[in-house]
């Protein structure tokens, strides 16, 4: 700890230092990055999560759509270098790699991060020092109600997935619902989304108890709370708001207990990682809301599954989806912009253009968030989950 303290200090003294030498930070880093573009021919773009502990296949996406784009010319007549930085899926180091990303005033642009609740506070890092953020995966309404113009992300929002859960519920005549959900940030506000709009449904609709866990040691708890509500109450379903890898362990506990009843949740269940913990391979009880199918027959996700396949070995992930595009539409962006600088890139990107790519068709609204973002519920079937509606 004492390390990452020391490393945060020389990281943002060194921030300081450089901003005290000019006020305006944002136009000394795109003289450099200029620089880079026309005297190295390279783009230097960050991308931060948490890739040592490997929860999804962001990265792999990110890699994917690199070596296409370079080996297609680059952008601009220039290589693609993909910077990563490591945040570990926590407050204080994603802090630390926000300013250290801000220290290199090559960097023009940002991919990340996965967690909303470092995504937010980095969002206000990276304005002020004059970055394009792009988020992949960071899904809290918030993030994107800042009013920062050079803000974007190219996944569903949590009131929409909320939204179209708390509608399938109703449909389903689950109506007396349960809710569990991680005590950050994101597991509140899903949670609270999805309350809201369930209620708004019907009054036969109801809300019949929510309890909050943490991330460590948490079988005992998950245990402890199904006891309880199998004790308590009578309930149709319920509804789990939490992240990978943790949120995989709730259901063969809520099972082992007695727990029987339906449970859902939007878009954490939808990974490969689901099925390999112990207890969840023949579950077929489990929906998900998810923006992610496999299955479907857009030519462009055809071709990027198939690349990717060839190039890993395994199917992709949503978060390998969304990385490859983000850097994808970011890359065209700059094409058409024909510069590099956020402020011409974020003017095409909130410009009337369909993206029309792997997790497309899209657009971009004022706030940098994705309209007409198709939402499928999907059902556990013999280890994969299958859109159902």
């Amino acid at each position: 700890m004492k390390k990452r303290l020391l490393l945060a200090l020389v990281i943002i003294l060194a921030v300081l230092a450089s901003c005290a030498k000019s006020d305006n930070y944002p136009y000394k880093r795109f003289v450099a990055s200029e620089r880079l573009l026309k005297k190295e021919h390279r783009i230097k773009i960050a991308a931060s999560g948490a890739w040592d502990k490997h929860v999804n296949h962001l990265m792999e996406g990110i890699q994917l759509a690199q070596e296409e784009i370079n080996a297609a010319g680059g952008v601009l007549g220039a290589n693609v270098d993909i910077i990563f930085v490591d945040d570990e899926n926590m407050l204080f180091t994603g802090n630390l790699a926000a300013y250290q990303i801000a220290s290199d005033q090559e960097i023009c642009a940002v991919l990340g991060h996965t967690y909303s609740s470092i995504s937010i506070p980095n969002s206000i890092i990276y304005h002020f020092y004059g970055l394009l953020m792009f988020s992949p995966a960071s899904t809290q309404p918030h993030l994107t109600q800042q009013g920062l113009p050079y803000l974007f992300r190219n996944v569903f929002d949590d009131n929409s997935a909320a939204i179209r859960a708390a509608q399938f519920c109703a449909k389903k005549g689950w109506k007396r619902i349960l809710i569990y959900y991680l005590n950050n940030s994101f597991g509140e506000g899903a949670a609270n989304a999805f309350e809201l709009n369930f209620g708004k449904i019907s009054q036969d609709c109801i809300i019949q108890d929510r309890v909050s866990y943490e991330t460590a040691n948490t079988t005992n708890d998950h245990v402890q709370v199904a006891k309880k509500w199998l004790g308590d109450y009578e309930f149709d379903a319920v509804f789990i708001a939490g992240v990978n890898p943790d949120i995989h362990e709730i259901v063969p506990a809520f099972r082992s207990m007695g727990i029987n009843q339906p449970i859902i949740d939007f878009g954490e269940f939808d990974y490969p990682l689901f099925f390999q913990q112990p207890g969840n391979q023949d579950e077929d009880n489990v929906y998900t809301v998810s923006p992610f199918d496999f299955n479907t027959k857009n030519p462009n996700y055809t071709a990027f599954r198939e690349a990717y396949r060839a190039k890993y070995g395994v199917e992709p992930d949503m978060e390998a989806l969304h990385g490859y595009d983000a850097l994808k539409v970011l890359a065209k962006a700059m094409e058409i912009a024909k510069s590099i600088h956020p402020r011409e890139v974020a003017k095409v990107l909130h410009s009337d253009m369909v993206w029309d790519m792997g997790a497309g068709p899209y657009r971009f609204d004022a706030n940098g968030d994705i309209t007409d973002c198709m939402l499928y519920v999907k059902k556990a079937d013999k280890g994969v989950f299958r859109v159902i509606e």
